[in-house]
């Protein structure tokens, strides 16, 4: 009995989606009589992602090093809750900046967080005071700065080694 109604539930599935295709066909109200209109197949939509898009806002510039990224700015509360949670990829050339109104101590989590980053935490100066690397995905473990700092900067994880950024160096934006 389960197969009989598990097979009438995939039949109906399956032939349920051509019901309104069959009445549009028998519905055309063409002039002649017994033709049969084709009925044009709707192009394939755009594939609809939730993953939040990369927004530049500006670029950070580690002088030291002569290296430039574009960054996103999280300047508000919403952005700052949202940061990059929900995101599949960031190129290695891009970032997110935390800017707050103030210089304490921070700490923030990697909820929701599918890419591993690099977190920086930077002081009123833009001086590099803490540096917090290969953060695991999902992670609600706190990521403290241990000092007080304006700034945070989330990078792919690894960014820091492979680009020899260390605490005390500066970066400009």
């Amino acid at each position: 009995m389960k197969k009989v109604v598990v097979l009438l539930f995939v039949g109906l599935l399956l032939f349920g989606s051509m019901v309104p295709r069959l009445i549009a066909i028998f519905s055309s109200s063409d002039s002649e009589a017994g033709t049969v209109s084709s009925i044009s197949t709707p192009a394939p939509s755009a594939v609809v992602s939730n993953e939040p898009a990369f927004k530049k806002e500006g670029e950070l510039t580690f002088p030291k090093i002569q290296k430039k990224i574009s960054i996103e700015i999280a300047d508000n509360d919403a952005e700052t809750t949202q940061g990059l949670m929900y995101r599949k990829s960031m190129p290695d050339t891009c970032g997110m900046l935390f800017v707050f109104p103030d210089s304490q101590e921070r700490s923030f989590w990697m909820k929701n967080t599918y890419i591993p980053l690099d977190l920086l935490f930077i002081n009123s100066n833009k001086e590099v005071i803490t540096i917090q690397p290969n953060r695991p995905p999902f992670s609600e473990e706190a990521i403290p700065s241990y000092k007080p700092a304006q700034y945070v900067l989330e990078v792919n994880a690894g960014f820091c080694q492979r680009n020899g950024i260390k605490q005390g160096d500066k970066i400009s934006f």
